[in-house]
């Protein structure tokens, strides 16, 4: 029978305001590398693959049928395209290779006007003892002079600031949305040691009910190289030391 996919590659976009927004470095490379891989047997049992990334990531270098590309942008968009093709359509396999960002902004405020704000919490005070961490807390967290967003801030505020906040974290609504999936999540640490990432990657694939982790580490990504190791509950399954040699390794792991 014939398998429907979903890839998901590349970063998120959140919004500070209507021009500006939070992303980080990756480029959606390996995500088109895995299409590309998965799309070059043209006789292979897949009968669409949905291919999920923000407009300027890289987009697989093959022309195929099989292929339907959809563009988001924000990490609740994300989650909202997922939720909606899961509703649509039986999805045998996810690989959600892109690299959600761990922030989003709550909010942008100039620095003066949070400031007179906290001024006023303590005039407001009979004693020192009454203004407490938490009555600061909640200045921070919902103030009242925040900027309007939905257009472009001024380009000349000198003092601008802007208050983060986490965002939900995909991979694990996943089997929450499609408990049958075949899920492949992925793991990045930057110059860790081997035992160091399996256990991070390890606990992901735990936490998330991952059929596979794909763990990469970011001091061996560069030149050509794209040093991972794949694993499932059983342990490593294989390492590989380039993007195409993961995506045959999925492949062939996958079908």
């Amino acid at each position: 029978m014939k398998k429907n996919i979903i890839i998901t590659a590349g970063p998120t976009n959140e919004r500070i305001d209507s021009v500006m927004k939070i992303t980080n470095m990756s480029t959606g490379a390996l995500g088109s590398v895995l299409a590309e891989t998965l799309l070059e047997d043209k006789e292979k049992e897949i009968d669409t693959i949905y291919y999920l990334s923000t407009k300027m990531s890289r987009k697989p270098r093959i022309e195929s049928e099989k292929i339907k590309y959809i563009t988001i942008e924000s990490t609740q968009d994300l989650i909202d395209t997922l939720e909606k093709i899961f509703k649509s359509t039986k999805i045998d396999i996810i690989i959600h290779s892109s690299a959600v960002g761990d922030y989003a902004g709550k909010y942008v405020i100039r620095a003066e006007e949070l400031i007179e704000e906290i001024i006023k919490e303590i005039h407001k005070a009979e004693s020192i003892e009454e203004i407490t961490s938490e009555k600061l807390m909640k200045i921070f967290e919902n103030p009242k002079s925040i900027c309007n967003n939905d257009t472009k801030i001024s380009s000349y505020e000198p003092h601008l600031m802007t208050m983060l906040q986490l965002t939900p974290k995909v991979i694990g609504k996943i089997k929450k949305m499609s408990p049958n999936v075949t899920l492949v999540g992925f793991k990045l640490l930057d110059g860790v040691s081997k035992e160091e990432l399996y256990k991070v990657a390890s606990k992901l694939r735990e936490k998330n009910n991952a059929d596979y982790i794909v763990a990469n580490d970011l001091s061996k990504i560069g030149n050509g190289k794209h040093w991972a190791m794949i694993l499932n509950k059983k342990g490593i399954v294989t390492e590989c030391n380039t993007k195409k040699e993961i995506a045959k390794a999925l492949e062939e792991i996958l079908f």
